[in-house]
């Protein structure tokens, strides 16, 4: 009789990772600190001395910033992944909002700052990689990595279309009010921008951060369809992207495909969710929200 195979705590590699280990083993945090205060000083200049940044945009971008630095001075270097993803969220908001409106000394620093960050995540990939090199998990851990990847372009990416919406000042909301004025939406346009860059963002929190993931990923979900469904009509437009009389249902299945499967498995170690887990934080009720059977299982302290 074959003996049953018995698995390590951290075969999917999914929250069985010490935190205090998850982060960079050859890149200081003070690169990341120095470009993200750069950039607020750039940021309150192009506001308060050469208004690129106008209205709305200036304050939002600056306060969102100082989020950022907060979280990359305080919080980073004792918990990296939390720390991480809470800077980073605010500071893509930030460059987006400057990027729309021209700020070009802004774009210009959160550009170097940005090649910062992305090269920390990296070396926390490398270095976690790294551990697990020559163990039973080591594929399924660079699996795991993969699809972080996936899950933080296509979550953050919201922010864009969020930023835009909320974020980037009094022109970019009215020219989007006028855009769904010409959807047939003749009362209360305004209120629909400002519902959708809402939902967007709670997408690009959820999703992207891996904050209670699964439910993020489902609400993700209905909204992209009912979006399309009933306003965009990209489902009419045959399958490419890029057509003449507007956009196909190529990339918002792309969208789906990659929400559902967050919705399906849950955001991983590599997420605010994986932390709260590993804490043990998050009630027992709650936890489906968060990942699956199986992830709850592994993700015992």
């Amino acid at each position: 009789m074959n003996n049953p195979i018995v698995y390590p705590a951290s075969i999917d590699g999914a929250y069985a990772t010490d935190y205090r280990l998850l982060r960079p083993t050859r890149l200081p945090q003070w690169p990341a600190v120095i470009g993200i205060a750069a950039t607020l000083i750039v940021t309150l200049y192009c506001s308060l001395v050469t208004h690129s940044l106008p209205d709305f945009a200036a304050w939002s971008s600056s306060l969102w910033l100082v989020v950022a630095l907060a979280s990359a001075v305080f919080i980073t270097p004792r918990l990296f992944t939390v720390g991480f993803l809470v800077s980073l969220l605010p500071f893509l908001i930030a460059w987006r909002v400057a990027a729309m409106n021209g700020a070009m000394p802004v774009l210009w620093v959160a550009s170097f700052t940005a090649v910062v960050l992305v090269l920390q995540f990296i070396d926390c990939a490398a270095s976690d990689w790294q551990r697990h090199r020559g163990r039973p998990e080591a594929w399924l851990n660079t699996l795991l990595w993969q699809a972080t990847i996936v899950r933080l372009c296509f979550g953050l990416n919201e922010l864009c279309h969020s930023s835009e919406k909320i974020f980037a000042g009094l022109g970019s909301f009215h020219t989007l009010e006028h855009g769904f004025q010409g959807l047939g939406i003749a009362h209360g346009a305004a209120l629909f921008v400002v519902l959708g860059g809402l939902i967007e963002l709670a997408s690009a929190i959820s999703v992207g951060q891996g904050l209670f993931a699964r439910l993020g990923a489902l609400l993700s979900l209905v909204y992209f369809l009912v979006a399309t469904l009933g306003f965009g009509g990209e489902w009419t437009r045959g399958y490419a992207w890029a057509t003449p009389g507007g956009g196909g249902w190529e990339y918002v299945m792309l969208l789906l495909v990659v929400f559902g499967g967050v919705w399906v498995t849950g955001a991983g170690k590599f997420s605010i969710d994986g932390w709260l887990l590993r804490q043990a934080i998050v009630p027992g009720w709650l936890q489906v929200l968060c990942t699956n059977a199986e992830g709850r299982v592994s993700g015992r302290p």
